[in-house]
């Protein structure tokens, strides 16, 4: 027997003995919880030890000595299986007992392996290889899983996700590893969801969302609760209504040409690929979710660049330009609730932020120095972004937003698939990658959110 044999043998007995002392009369949990501590350190050591010896045989089974006599040959070469584990060890880093095994139980292997092999096969692919099996199967990261887990999925409900979106999105899955490349750093480059708005993640075509309305300002909900005693009656006005919001799922496409010599010559392939990619989801998501009209696209805040949603409205005090009490009062627009500790947000375009900076006193004197997106806007705080999706400054448009951007919900499937084209329409020595992903997103809380219309009253 092997030295982690014995220790593997030992933890075993560590937690038979507790499971004994679990099932026992008078259960002493201080005990079994001290049995099974010291059986997850023998454990440990052992898959250390046993990681260690798989590491080196896989360099090399080591050579039989001439003079080592028959029937006392060494350990046997370790399994692939060993070995696959050693260098995922290696390459990883270890995971814990309960996330290994929840891990194995969803993937049926070493996830980690699993998304290596999907990366590397879709690197393949984009190459021009015939797409290996593996790129027919959507794979979550273990962080996804965890999040899904905490959020009350069962394991047989993520492994179905798994399926079932690849077979909706089409194509070929994009790995998590290459899809937080993409996806994970979208918050940076945009205005509305690196502004705090609420990402729900689903394996539906849609969400119905709870929808609250009536009259309100600073009531969250727009409820209304009643004061009294123990013998009062319930208060009879009913000054809210209750209702369903649909927020569909939008398909979502983008083409991204390379050249065939790119694809041949490129050893960062993929980093190339995401950043071309994720550029265009930065600036398309914004577009949407500030001015996009619904129709097989999201809703935005201003559909059609226009205050179509009936938001809070706050004129400028000029009927052409942006005046320094126009941006006072917008600030007012939402309740305090909702601007406290610069929890809101104000969105132009870069040419609405210059007209900004240019502002002066009647002394010539200007207001501010530089509005910086992502920072604070100064003297009248809230972070500054921009977006060049928002409408210039001209007679009756609203080229300013100032709001608390939970209130805009952003629903979207998990997972992205790629497709390759290379043929007489991609013309010659052009390859098209087509993404495909789904979204969508709606204003959820309209009482978050004010904006500025210029005009003289």
């Amino acid at each position: 027997m092997n030295p982690w044999e014995k220790l593997f043998a030992q933890a075993k007995e560590k937690l038979i003995a507790a499971k004994a002392l679990l099932d026992g009369e008078n259960v002493d949990m201080a005990q079994i919880d001290q049995l099974r501590a010291e059986a997850a350190d023998l454990k440990a050591k052992a898959e250390a030890m046993k990681a260690v010896h798989d590491e080196l045989g896989s360099i090399g089974a080591p050579q039989r000595p001439a003079n080592l006599p028959t029937g006392s040959d060494p350990d046997p070469a370790p399994s692939g299986d060993a070995v696959i584990k050693a260098v995922n060890v290696l390459r990883h880093g270890a995971i814990d007992e309960p996330t290994g095994l929840v891990m194995n139980e969803v993937f049926g292997a070493d996830p980690r392996q699993l998304i290596y092999e999907q990366t590397q096969a879709l690197k393949a692919y984009m190459r021009g290889r015939d797409p290996a099996p593996i790129l027919k199967r959507q794979l979550w990261s273990i962080e996804r899983v965890t999040d899904m887990l905490k959020a009350g999925l069962s394991v047989g409900e993520i492994k179905s996700t798994m399926v079932e979106g690849q077979d909706e999105l089409g194509g070929y899955a994009v790995s998590p590893q290459v899809a937080d490349q993409i996806l994970g750093r979208l918050p940076g480059l945009t205005a509305v969801r690196g502004g705090g708005a609420l990402v729900i993640q689903t394996s539906s075509s849609s969400i119905e969302w709870l929808k609250v309305s009536g009259s309100g300002s600073q009531y969250p909900s727009v409820m209304r609760g009643a004061w009294g005693n123990e013998t009062k009656n319930p208060p009879d006005e009913s000054n809210f209504t209750l209702g369903l919001q649909n927020i569909p799922v939008r398909v979502y496409t983008y083409k991204v040409p390379f050249s065939v010599s790119l694809l041949e010559d490129a050893s960062n392939l993929v980093e190339v690929f995401s950043n071309l990619v994720r550029g265009t989801l930065a600036v398309d998501e914004d577009v949407a979710f500030l001015t996009g009209d619904g129709a097989n696209k999201p809703y935005g805040i201003l559909p059609g660049s226009t205050n179509a949603r009936g938001l809070t409205e706050v004129v400028t005090g000029n009927a052409d330009t942006l005046l320094w009490t126009g941006l006072r009062r917008l600030r007012r627009g939402i309740a305090s609730p909702y601007r406290m500790l610069d929890q809101a947000s104000w969105i132009g375009n870069s040419d609405t932020g210059g007209d900004i900076e240019a502002m002066q006193d009647g002394m010539g004197r200007d207001y501010i120095e530089a509005l910086v997106a992502g920072e604070q806007f100064p003297k009248l705080r809230g972070i500054w972004r921009e977006s060049e999706a928002m409408p210039d400054v001209a007679a009756s448009a609203y080229p300013l937003v100032y709001a608390n951007l939970s209130g805009y919900a952003i629903v979207e499937r998990l997972g992205l698939s790629i497709t390759r084209f290379h043929d007489s329409y991609t013309g010659i020595n052009t390859v098209q990658f087509h993404i495909r992903r789904r979204i969508g997103g709606d204003v959820i809380e309209p009482w978050k959110f004010a904006a500025q219309k210029v005009a003289a009253s």
